[in-house]
């Protein structure tokens, strides 16, 4: 029984990626596959999903100040 060497395939264009392709790309075949990805995730089409039940935690307390981003109670 011989195994097959696991070949990635390239998330945008769906092309398997040798070994011998550049690793600054992996996983991805190429620059520009690369760059595609990264539109997608900056124009939104691509999104992690969120439990909005964790969005109501960021709410502030009425009647309690809002202290500004880097400080802490003291």
């Amino acid at each position: 029984m011989t195994s097959i060497p696991f070949l990635p395939r390239c998330p945008t264009c769906d092309l398997t990626v040798s070994e011998s392709a550049n690793k600054k790309f992996m996983p991805f075949c190429s620059a520009r596959c690369q760059l595609i990805d990264l539109g997608r995730w900056l124009s939104e089409e691509n999104t992690v999903p969120v439990d909005r039940e964790d969005d109501n935690q960021d709410q502030p307390t009425p009647g309690k100040p809002v202290l500004p981003p880097g400080w802490h109670d003291a």
